[in-house]
């Protein structure tokens, strides 16, 4: 049984007559102020502190000309073999029409380079992310500093007839639960994301969608489409996003691949103290039961978070059967239950 959440409490799901489970929410302001890609689009890649007060204000920016279009060239090529889907794939996490590649930082040494290890991103999201405290060590003070560390590289081939994606905050893996706000406090956020486009990206080919202001949403109030916007990009410009903004990737209704990268740092100290893998080989773990690779960490938490190519990385250790018989099961699914909701 759960003895601590941080929004569990906020509602209290009934069983109805039809099977499923409905929880009664506060109904929320269904509309936001306008606001465009206008609003939050800066032109000079070195005006950071424009950026990081649009990102303050909005919880999105578009950056133009973060990459050559030469760089996005090398880096398709560079990844272009790692492309995948999984057969199971219908809607989600991604329509049938979507492949992508995982883990693009180990497969694409220009990611590494000119993206992951971007001046630019990296003092955005250190700006955001970066902790340092106070510790009392017996009778003195000392300070610790937490910077950044890459959460998650992907890049997406969004095929013709893809759908929409539904709208999440991305740092729901780290169950992240914002207050409500009417402006941006530090301290609330886990990540930071950088989309850059590899190729253009609009309305039509399935930009992504993304709702300004949602930052500041608490949790009560769900994205509703009408106050979205698409991050439509030329070539090489990119868009920070807080991990606390909801988006969407979105239907390509064209007769050609669209390909973005997505990636976002987060703060260094979510992880463990120890590192249980550095020096190891898979093999060593495949000696440990199935119960105790979890606790090495080596299994997902809901939802996503830990993923190995969106998949269990306990599959890669043992076998479906050998889950299955121990304590833990393998899940269809990446959440819980679903709840539905009612407005009072």
């Amino acid at each position: 049984m759960t003895q601590f959440t941080k929004s569990l409490n906020l509602i209290d799901p009934y069983l109805a007559s039809d099977g499923k489970k409905y929880a009664k929410i506060p109904r929320q302001p269904q509309t936001n102020p306008v606001i465009t890609n206008a609003n939050y689009t800066v032109n000079d890649k070195s005006d950071t502190k424009l950026i990081i007060s649009n990102l303050e204000k909005y919880g999105v920016v578009i950056v133009k000309n973060f990459l050559s279009s030469n760089t996005c060239d090398q880096i398709i090529d560079e990844v272009e073999p790692f492309f995948f889907r999984d057969q199971l794939w219908n809607g989600s996490p991604f329509p049938r029409q979507t492949t992508v590649v995982t883990r693009t930082v180990l497969k694409s040494p220009t990611v590494t380079q000119d993206v992951v290890c971007n001046p630019l991103f990296l003092s955005i999201a250190s700006n955001f992310l970066d902790e340092s405290n106070y510790f009392w060590i017996n009778n003195k003070i000392r300070t610790g500093k937490s910077t950044i560390q890459l959460n998650s590289g992907i890049t997406y081939k969004v095929g013709p007839g893809a759908s929409d994606q539904m709208y999440h905050r991305e740092d729901m893996v780290h169950h992240n639960v914002h207050k409500d706000r009417d402006h941006f406090v530090y301290g609330d956020e886990s990540m930071v994301g950088l989309t850059v486009a590899m190729t253009k990206t609009t309305k039509e080919n399935g930009a992504t969608r993304v709702i300004p202001l949602s930052h500041l949403y608490g949790p009560y109030r769900h994205p509703e489409e009408k106050n979205c916007n698409y991050i439509e990009l030329d070539k090489g410009d990119a868009a920070f996003i807080l991990g606390s903004t909801y988006h969407a990737a979105s239907a390509n209704n064209t007769d050609k691949d669209r390909i973005s990268s997505f990636f976002f740092m987060t703060k260094s100290y979510l992880k463990q103290e120890e590192n249980y893998f550095v020096d190891q080989n898979a093999d060593f773990f495949k000696n440990y039961s199935v119960e105790a690779l979890s606790l090495l960490g080596l299994n997902l938490s809901e939802p996503f978070c830990g993923h190995l190519d969106y998949g269990n990385p306990l599959s890669s250790l043992k076998s479906e059967e050998e889950i299955n018989n121990s304590s833990l099961k393998l899940k269809k699914d990446n959440y819980g239950e679903t709840i539905y909701v009612e407005y009072n």
